[in-house]
């Protein structure tokens, strides 16, 4: 497309997210029905405020039509050590395009992943391509409501002590069972401190890594202002740990590894799972990029499904990513059927509304060239 042609379907692009804005409130009165798409712009508004990995956000749009955009990630935003083969990078891009989807289907439109280029590398410079994204009319109505995608958080708070309700159980079961993975959760409060100890001896041994805490210091935003300014990372806000704590764990480890400082250090993380009463987990196939992809996906339904029911989840990331953590956790685990397996483990349950990490602005999602 002509630079010339392209300035003009931006252009025209701002016009109809403006005029779907109007309208929108009139939709339900009239009972209008939408001839034409909404645009790209408008769908990523919402879309955008999906989960990535520690808060990276390195998926892009170049919208090519109304009805058709390319996926691009940014590699500088992957973790070249924590996810060296960017397999959880591509599930974030699994995630962001059912979101895309789901915001799309308000206006009874979906959006559908129509061919695939390379697998996600860090090794790439700039800005690289990864998929095709056809916009088309829905037949089968969205059953998730996309205003939950703004409400859904990640909560690392106290938890209230309540059991996830087996109306919820039943939701991820049957939600998970159609992208082919395995919806497991256990209550039993011995089984809950081992998986929490497990996790705290992979935190702290994941901070004795020094290439890997030094690539999570880079991410984390310990105050305010940075958080607002970036728009992207690790808030300490949203961690549940005060920032100058977080700055010197990281910034000064040694002074964290030994005698009291440690022990309290210890005390201090493991405070923070009060109240904790239902650890869950995911199993499915999990081995190539549609894998990912399609796992992405899922989670992306299940998280706002659990977000619709006012729960909330913190993701163990570490018993999955260190090995001897991923290790004691499927000797513990009830495993899934034959050829799959656990690839994401979390706490799931009630708490007071957690704090919103900032997302980029949307402008930043788009490659205009």
């Amino acid at each position: 497309m002509k630079i010339t042609k392209r300035r003009g379907f931006i252009k025209n692009i701002t016009f109809a997210t403006f005029s779907m804005s109007f309208l929108l409130p009139f939709k339900s009165i009239f009972g209008f029905t939408n001839s034409f798409p909404p645009s790209w712009i408008e769908i990523l508004e919402i879309a955008k405020w999906c989960p990535t990995v520690h808060n990276l956000q390195p998926q892009k749009l170049k919208i090519i039509s109304e009805t058709e955009a390319h996926l691009y990630y940014n590699p500088k935003r992957l973790l070249p050590i924590g996810d060296p083969k960017s397999i959880f990078a591509t599930v974030t891009m699994g995630v962001f395009i059912e979101h895309l989807s789901i915001a799309a289907g308000y206006f009874g439109y979906q959006v559908n992943l129509t061919e695939l280029f390379e697998d996600i590398s860090i090794n790439q410079s700039d800005n690289t391509l990864f998929a095709k994204l056809q916009l088309s009319e829905r037949k089968i109505k969205e059953t998730i409501d996309s205003s939950l995608i703004t409400k859904r958080r990640t909560s690392r708070n106290n938890y209230d002590g309540m059991p996830i309700t087996t109306k919820l159980f039943h939701t991820m079961k049957n939600e998970s069972a159609k992208f082919n993975n395995e919806f497991f959760h256990t209550s039993d409060k011995e089984l809950i401190e081992l998986i929490t100890k497990i996790n705290k001896d992979a935190l702290f041994d994941d901070l004795d890594n020094n290439p890997l805490r030094e690539e999570l210091d880079n991410l984390f935003r310990y105050n305010k202002k940075d958080a607002i300014i970036k728009k992207d990372g690790l808030w300490s806000r949203c961690m549940g740990f005060s920032g100058v704590l977080l700055k010197s764990v990281f910034q000064n480890h040694e002074k964290w590894t030994k005698g009291i400082s440690k022990i309290l250090l210890k005390q201090t993380y493991m405070s923070s799972f009060k109240g904790t009463s239902s650890i869950a987990w995911f199993g499915g196939e999990f081995k190539d990029t549609n894998d990912y992809l399609n796992c992405g996906r899922m989670m992306a339904r299940c998280w706002l499904l659990i977000t619709k029911e006012g729960a909330y989840i913190h993701p163990f990331g570490s018993l999955v990513t260190n090995k001897k953590a991923n290790e004691k956790i499927n000797a513990a685990f009830t495993q899934p059927s034959l050829g799959k397996e656990i690839w994401m483990i979390f706490r799931v349950g009630y708490s007071k509304t957690p704090s919103r990490s900032y997302r980029l602005e949307t402008n930043n999602y788009l490659i205009k060239t």
